[in-house]
């Protein structure tokens, strides 16, 4: 099999999936550089996500969020930990289909409500979180489908961090 190594390695998913975790670890494995999109926005805004969903709103967070994506289009050898809501916007699924190696990391609602939660203060909560469970459920059954149509697709419920990582180096033939 003849297969382009990929230059972006993108992953997706909801909250609690272990985007974060297992980037971390894949920019050790591959030697690719981690960016963290939450972060560069937070980098280039000057404030924290939580400030800019309390101050400016959803809408302005998702317009800074898809600018920071965009400046990685010609960044190469790069692992990204995304934002639950990042693929959610239409205008960010081209990033992800067609520049991008993109992984779909599954988490079942119940694990990913024992994740999110776990030893937590509201006011510690990501500013999605801080809404009726109910609401919550909602938001991640209307997300999964836009994911599943973006990235291939590790079942993270009952695998540890260096499992998933093992399985996206090797689906992904680097």
């Amino acid at each position: 099999m003849n297969r382009r190594i990929p230059r972006r390695i993108s992953l997706i998913g909801f909250m609690g999936s272990g985007k974060t975790t297992v980037a971390r670890l894949l920019s050790v494995k591959t030697g690719y550089k981690y960016i963290d999109l939450d972060s560069l926005v937070e980098q280039r805004t000057g404030r924290s996500v939580q400030e800019i969903f309390k101050v400016e709103g959803e809408k302005t967070f998702r317009s800074y969020e898809s600018q920071a994506l965009m400046t990685l289009q010609e960044q190469n050898d790069i692992v990204i930990s995304t934002g639950g809501g990042t693929p959610i916007q239409e205008n960010n699924r081209r990033f992800f289909s067609e520049l991008s190696f993109t992984v779909f990391l599954y988490v079942s609602f119940d694990e990913m409500l024992k994740r999110t939660f776990a030893g937590k203060k509201s006011s510690d909560l990501r500013p999605l979180l801080q809404q009726p469970v109910k609401g919550i459920e909602n938001l991640y059954r209307q997300r999964l489908p836009v994911y599943e149509s973006l990235g291939v697709k590790i079942i993270t419920d009952n695998a540890t961090p260096m499992e998933i990582c093992d399985e996206i180096v090797f689906l992904s033939g680097l």
